[in-house]
């Protein structure tokens, strides 16, 4: 680890600090506008006035703790007292309730309101992992292929319609931070600290388990052929081990308290009506569902753009996935493709768009193979994330 930090540079640093700050504004200018852009709040998702509205914030402001948002700020206060909050996996929550150290509201009644601090802890934590996710990110890509690969692959990565989201009061961009990180040291063979971050990341994210698979088969194929009981092999056998751990300890957290192991898959229909708990619904299934949507569905209304981009982008990642086939390493592969077709299981492609970015291996090859192509078409990329953001904003359902 030593050796790690040894190598960090600070021109790299600072590079990436300034995209991040750039990004950064222009997200809070547009979440500004968005108020006069989109006068009327959508009101998509519950407990407006109890967790945001209560901070006293401008709403272009507590409008990023939206959706997903609010379920993570009360976990935060009152851990899973409530049903389905149990779909939310627990790190997030975990570090923003230990790291609010902000004065708290002592009158406030917590059994319905969120203290505010729990708010500004949460954007500021998302934000925070959101730099760090983007250093090890360009780091990770760096190493791969070149530092002009990593600085488009950021901005790509940046400029991609759901980009936001690393900057909510979300989990991506803390999955981000560990499951760069974790493909990082698999690729310079350290696999203990891949194992440790794979299994934090299994912590925030139910997909952070698909790093377990990634890490065994590099694990694999640095030793095949040459396996000895070594110091070395068993501490690196370690790390496999530990990665899928984030996911067992939910698990095990679960079936102690609720007796279900699983709840964090049985909540999904009580937070999504469109979700199913069934075990596996196949994408062609998803995709048929999709078409009946477009036939039942007005041409060109709200709903229907928002299928259509939904279905869109999905098809467009396998596309690439499987275009990049030959020039992926295999762990790479196996890791992007799970990590996609596990949110379809559900039955919907409904938060695919977001779900996208978990799919951050595929964005370096897109930038190394046409970087002309990835220039082009990024300020159209800038355009609908910034029309996205405004209705995110505003309360209007985007991924």
């Amino acid at each position: 680890m030593k050796k790690f930090f040894s190598k960090l540079s600070r021109n790299d640093f600072l590079l990436v600090f300034f995209v991040f700050l750039l990004w950064r504004i222009l997200l809070f200018v547009v979440s500004y506008l968005s108020v006069f852009l989109v006068p009327n709040y959508g009101h998509w998702f519950p407990y407006v006035e109890r967790v945001l509205e209560i901070t006293k914030l401008p709403p272009w402001l507590w409008g990023w703790g939206g959706f997903d948002g609010v379920h993570y700020l009360r976990i935060a206060q009152n851990g899973y007292d409530f049903i389905p909050s149990q779909a939310f996996f627990p790190l997030y929550p975990f570090l923003v309730r230990i790291l609010n150290f902000l004065p708290k509201d002592m009158a406030l009644d917590t059994s319905v309101y969120v203290d505010p601090s729990f708010f500004t802890t949460a954007l500021l934590v998302s934000n925070v992992f959101a730099l760090l996710a983007f250093y090890a990110f360009y780091l990770l890509v760096k190493n791969i292929f070149n530092s002009k690969t990593a600085l488009l692959s950021l901005i790509l990565l940046l400029s991609w319609p759901t980009g936001f989201y690393f900057g909510a009061i979300y989990t991506e961009s803390l999955f981000l931070f560990l499951a760069s990180l974790s493909v990082y040291f698999s690729f310079k063979k350290k696999f203990l600290f891949a194992g440790i971050f794979a299994a934090f990341a299994s912590l925030t994210k139910v997909v952070g388990v698909c790093l377990f698979l990634l890490i065994l088969i590099e694990f694999y194929l640095n030793y095949k052929g040459k396996i000895k009981l070594s110091k070395q092999f068993l501490k690196d056998f370690l790390g496999v081990l530990i990665s899928p751990l984030g996911l067992v300890f939910y698990m095990f957290y679960l079936w102690k308290f609720f007796g279900k192991p699983f709840y964090f898959v049985e909540a999904q229909p009580l937070f999504a009506a469109e979700r199913s708990d069934k075990p596996i619904i196949l994408l062609p299934q998803v995709v048929y569902r999709y078409f009946k949507i477009f036939i039942h569905t007005p041409i060109f209304s709200y709903q229907f753009n928002i299928a259509l981009f939904e279905l869109s982008l999905t098809l467009l990642f396998f596309s690439l996935l499987f275009l990049f086939i030959r020039k992926m390493r295999f762990s790479y592969f196996i890791f992007t493709f799970l990590v996609l077709i596990i949110p379809t299981l559900t039955g919907t492609l409904t938060s695919m768009p977001r779900y996208t970015l978990t799919a951050f291996l595929i964005f370096p090859f897109l930038a190394e193979k046409y970087p002309r192509l990835v220039k082009l078409v990024i300020p159209f990329l800038i355009i609908l994330q910034f029309i996205l953001l405004t209705y995110f904003i505003r309360g209007y359902w985007v991924a």
